[in-house]
């Protein structure tokens, strides 16, 4: 039967792919590239598969005798295993734009590359150092992650004025901007997530 030692392997190769999946989601958008769109979907399942085989050892676990710490441990990484799993959906929702993008010939303007490529970098370098705190096992790298978050809100929404007054100003067809801001949203969602992530692993003993 699986322990817990394994579901730990399980999470921290699970955020791996997730982070490889990350990276090949930006990389298709700038160079509007189909085959590494159908890279990062081939992450994607294997994504899943590692949920499905985390979940599956958290119940076969859940029926053995096991100490209560160890059972808030098995809680967690559900947590984070679930958290993990709708980065690779929302990743995936932007690879849908992205296809459309090439589909349709579609470029965004110098600005909004810009400003796309910013909040990338924003939810790489946490999502960097999350991985990173769950491969040295160690809660306490978490706490830096946390003490820099960025009020992404306030950002996306900032970069949503500022493209809509290009779409005034015709300087992008209502198609693109429709793409650009469902990118904003998406990646702001895989920040949020990857914050709680974060929270989760401050929570384990």
């Amino acid at each position: 039967m699986i322990d817990l030692k394994e579901i730990k392997k399980k999470a921290i190769s699970m955020s791996e792919i997730t982070m490889h999946m990350w990276q090949l989601t930006y990389d298709a958008f700038i160079e509007h590239d189909e085959d590494l769109i159908a890279q990062a979907l081939e992450e994607e399942n294997k994504i899943n598969a590692f949920e499905d085989e985390i979940v599956k050892g958290i119940i076969d676990i859940g029926k053995s005798q096991i100490s209560p710490e160890d059972k808030l441990n098995i809680i967690i990484y559900a947590d984070i295993a679930a958290d993990l799993e709708l980065i690779g959906d929302y990743c995936k929702d932007i690879l849908e734009r992205v296809q459309i993008k090439i589909n349709e010939h579609l470029l965004f303007s110098e600005d909004a590359v810009d400003e796309y490529k910013e909040l990338y970098n924003k939810t790489k370098v946490s999502l960097e150092e999350v991985v990173f705190a769950l491969q040295r096992d160690n809660p306490g790298l978490i706490k830096e992650v946390l003490k820099k978050e960025e009020h992404i809100d306030e950002l996306v929404d900032k970069y949503r004025g500022q493209h809509n007054e290009r779409l005034v100003m015709g300087k992008c067809t209502p198609l693109g901007c429709n793409l650009f801001l469902n990118m904003l949203d998406f990646t702001a969602a895989i920040y949020y997530h990857t914050k709680k992530i974060a929270k989760s692993v401050l929570k384990l003993k």
